[in-house]
């Protein structure tokens, strides 16, 4: 359950970063913008890339938890019951309006659980994403209008 308010709460964040990034890119002028471009292109991994890469980490681990907890299982019982989500675990988020309730148990709460954590790494997977890339993309413009400031003052004091 941790994880997926995690998840939730970077997609949360996500939002106001995006909104940040298009608003810096596009006080860019034209010239600044395909600088800008070329060097996310040339020097940064895609972010679909990237994403990708966090995904099979997440499932890995995931994997290598579920296998660790399904053979202790076995070990114990003598048998591995894959059951619901909701078997497995007790607390559940809860918004309080009932129709996104009932879509978060069909969704999600009622599934089974290796398509659960399947979901669960998406959701982190795609806030990590979102975040990082607007994170990046911040970082990047505010680097480049710092140089081409550095740039237009040497050529000023040269010309002088």
């Amino acid at each position: 359950m941790v994880f997926q308010v995690i998840g939730f709460w970077l997609l949360v964040l996500a939002i106001p970063l995006w909104a940040y990034r298009w608003y810096l890119v596009a006080a860019l002028d034209p010239r600044e913008r395909s600088a800008f471009r070329r060097l996310i292109k040339q020097r940064h991994e895609h972010a679909v890339k990237f994403g990708t890469k966090v995904f099979g980490y997440l499932i890995i681990i995931a994997v290598a938890v579920m296998t660790l907890v399904f053979g202790l299982t076995f070990l114990k019982h003598g048998a591995v019951r894959i059951g619901s989500y909701r078997d497995t675990m007790r607390g559940r988020l809860y918004s309080g309006v009932d129709t996104v309730d009932q879509a978060l148990d069909t969704f999600h709460y009622d599934q089974i659980l290796p398509i659960a954590v399947i979901t669960t790494c998406l959701v982190l997977t795609l806030g990590f994403t979102l975040v990082t890339t607007a994170l990046r993309d911040i970082s990047v413009v505010r680097q480049l209008k710092k140089r081409l400031a550095n740039l237009l003052k040497k050529t000023e004091a040269n010309a002088s």
